[in-house]
């Protein structure tokens, strides 16, 4: 991932102003072409970063022999449905 490219978070974060302005009844086509097009941007760097985050999660979660390991995944809910 080229070092100039913001985060995945700050792309998410971005895409939300870009979206919030697109809204406006007020833009100009000019405008709004124009926040589509970094929109675009965004959502391709979002793209890359959860493709290279699935790549992680697969390398982590592949044994030895090639196939997948099975493992529960637990999350902050799970303790509360326990009680």
């Amino acid at each position: 991932m080229p070092k100039n490219e913001p985060s995945f978070e700050t792309a998410i974060k971005d895409l939300e102003k870009i979206v919030a302005k697109l809204e406006s009844p007020d833009l100009t086509l000019t405008s709004a072409l124009e926040y589509f097009e970094k929109g675009i941007g965004l959502m391709k760097t979002c793209n890359t970063h959860l493709k290279t985050a699935e790549g992680k999660l697969t390398e982590l979660l592949t044994g030895k022999d090639g196939q997948f390991i099975e493992s529960v995944l637990h999350t902050s809910t799970d303790s509360l449905d326990e009680e």
